[in-house]
């Protein structure tokens, strides 16, 4: 390039960069719109993926025929996968931060479909383990996580209702695939049934491709410092807090959070971010260059008013456009049932301490921004230091002993119909499809049941989990079809809440900040026992020759998970903070 040129060329680019410090630039959910047919591809891929690993407990009986190995073993293929899917999604999330969510569902598509179609030539149980279970987990999970935070990414107020929709998926799956799963098999052959499956897989391609990212707006940046330090006084009175917050709320005034890596501006504007954070303003937990107080005009209000939610900008558009960089990327509910979820506690868990997802960006290591965007989500969902928190840890205990039962009714129920009490084979495949017609009753029903006077989410899913616990047990003594039916129908539906109404209870025990780190190491958590859950359940089955000790063992079981989660109402709320911030806040104290 002629020197010349290249002189200009550096001349546009310092213009550019001078230009570009006036803006900002966000990424407003639309919540609707577009977003529906994103939800609608959500729920599509939730369908064929949970549906295959739901179909399993009916899949079992073919297999297990062809390979002539005992329960544990097979019910093993089964657990791996829904063990692996959620073991990976730390890693999964950091992919979809660093990559895009698109991407890494069309990956996993196409890895998730060649695992299923490799499996067909295992020629022993164990290398049909590693295949389809744990290879085929890890593929499962990066289609499943992925289009979840699409669907935050899209939605704000509707959230609610838009993962309503992607929990039908997974009933819908359930209600079909079991039957289906049977059908082929029973017709085709188990060869050729899973490779069908693998064809019904790659359609979660098309599902990705449709979920393309939001594209982050620039919005100039309005700066006034005597505006700017009339509302740092204002926000520091204590005497005028409560209509700080209010004013603040009305005005949509947003501060960019701040990392506690971030010294030297964390000095300065400390105070003001605890107190701005008190009011319970929720943003986006990204990166910025440099700390800004960001107020707005009265002639900017009104269109900020308009896309109320998140108006908090950064200032490197790639920031903007990485869903896992918003704090409430993997909370399915709206941000009106996170306003309103602490009262089901002692206190309100959302005062905001200083976040730490990502680490403070400075011109130095810019370069490196893209790979800190895998980095940054994966340290924070391994962070165990959130089991400093009593009532997170109580829930961990809790998920370690329900979950070694959850999967018995999906993987064993069928087993239990055919083999213990000589069922039909066709007519038990069914049991499968009523579990999932009453469980995806149950996930909308709980959200229902809360909204009643003194029916908090805490104890709506105690009460319930208890009750599955109960009816598992009482299951060991079914005696033929309708028995099995009606456990079927109640368990579902009564095993629902803890999947739909525990996000609000992290959120509840966590706050807003730490809700990112919890569903991670619960993840692990909740990944290792699903493991070991069903082929446990084989084990005594392969013992005592009947599926009946299996039954009372896990329904044993996820009444102690209950009692766990009952005794979080025994602990009052606690919000940790990274140790680095707690320092830097007693400094500026």
């Amino acid at each position: 390039m002629p020197l010349k040129d290249k002189s200009k060329k550096n001349q546009f680019e310092d213009v550019q960069q001078i230009d570009d410090d006036g803006y900002e630039y966000v990424t407003i959910p639309p919540d609707g719109g577009y977003g529906w047919i994103v939800a609608l591809a959500a729920m599509l891929c939730n369908l064929v993926c949970d549906g295959t690993l739901f179909a399993f407990g009916t899949m079992k009986l073919h297999l297990q025929k062809h390979f002539q190995c005992s329960d544990m073993l097979i019910l093993m293929v089964g657990s791996v996968p829904c063990g692996v899917y959620l073991l990976v999604g730390p890693i999964v999330s950091g992919l979809a931060n660093r990559y895009g969510c698109r991407r890494i569902i069309i990956i996993g598509s196409i890895g998730a479909a060649t695992c299923i179609g490799l499996s067909t030539l295992s020629p022993n149980v164990g290398t049909m383990m590693i295949i389809y279970g744990v290879f085929g987990g890890v593929f499962f999970g990066m289609v499943y996580l992925p289009s979840v935070v699409m669907v935050s990414f899209y939605f704000d107020s509707k959230r609610a209702i838009a993962n309503g929709l992607v929990t039908a998926g997974t009933g819908m799956g359930a209600l079909t695939f079991g039957p289906l799963a049977d059908y082929l098999m029973g017709k085709l052959g188990w060869k050729v049934g899973l490779l069908i499956f693998a064809g019904m897989m790659l359609t979660c391609i098309l599902f990705g491709a449709i979920m393309k990212p939001l594209k982050p707006q620039r919005i100039p940046i309005e700066q006034s410092e005597t505006q700017s330090q009339e509302f740092i006084d204002i926000i520091s009175d204590p005497l005028t807090s409560s209509s700080s917050c209010e004013e603040a709320t009305t005005n949509e005034i947003n501060l960019p959070l701040i990392s506690a890596n971030d010294n030297a501006t964390l000095k300065t504007n400390s105070s003001t971010v605890h107190n701005i954070e008190a009011c319970g303003i929720s943003s986006l937990a990204v990166p910025s260059s440099q700390i800004r107080v960001r107020t707005i005009s009265t002639s900017s209000r009104a269109s900020s008013t308009t896309s109320a939610g998140h108006r908090l900008g950064v200032l490197n558009p790639e920031h903007a456009a990485r869903p896992l960089y918003k704090k409430d990327a993997l909370f399915t509910g709206s941000r009106l049932q996170l306003h309103a979820s602490h009262l089901s506690l002692h206190s309100n868990p959302y005062m905001a301490s200083i976040t730490n997802i990502p680490a403070a960006i400075n011109e130095i290591n810019k370069k490196q921004t893209a790979s800190r965007a895998f980095v940054d989500i994966l340290s924070t969902m391994i962070d165990f230091s959130i089991l400093k928190n009593k009532q997170m840890l109580l829930i961990c205990i809790g998920n370690i002993f329900s979950m070694l039962g959850y999967f018995l009714p999906i993987m064993c129920l069928v087993s239990f119909a055919t083999e213990d009490l000589k069922v039909n084979q066709t007519h038990a495949s069914f049991l499968l499809t009523i579990f999932g017609f009453f469980n995806t009753l149950g996930r909308f029903a709980g959200g229902l049941i809360t909204m009643i006077p003194h029916f908090s989410a805490l104890h709506v899913h105690n009460v319930l989990l208890y009750t599955a616990g109960v009816l598992t047990v009482i299951a060991s003594y079914a005696y033929n079809f309708t028995t099995c039916a009606i456990y079927a129908g109640l368990c579902g539906f009564a095993i629902a809440p803890h999947m739909s109404l525990l996000p609000s209870i992290i959120c509840d025990c966590v706050g807003l900040d730490r809700y990112t780190t919890a569903f991670g190491i619960l993840f692990l958590f909740r990944g290792v026992t699903s493991i070991i859950g069903p082929p446990a359940a084989g084990f005594l089955k392969d013992y005592t020759k009947q599926y009946s000790l299996a039954f009372a063992v896990g329904g044993a079981m996820i009444i102690i998970g209950a009692f766990f989660h009952v005794a979080l109402s025994y602990f009052e709320p606690e919000l940790i903070k990274d140790k680095e911030a707690e320092d830097e806040h007693e400094e500026v104290v």
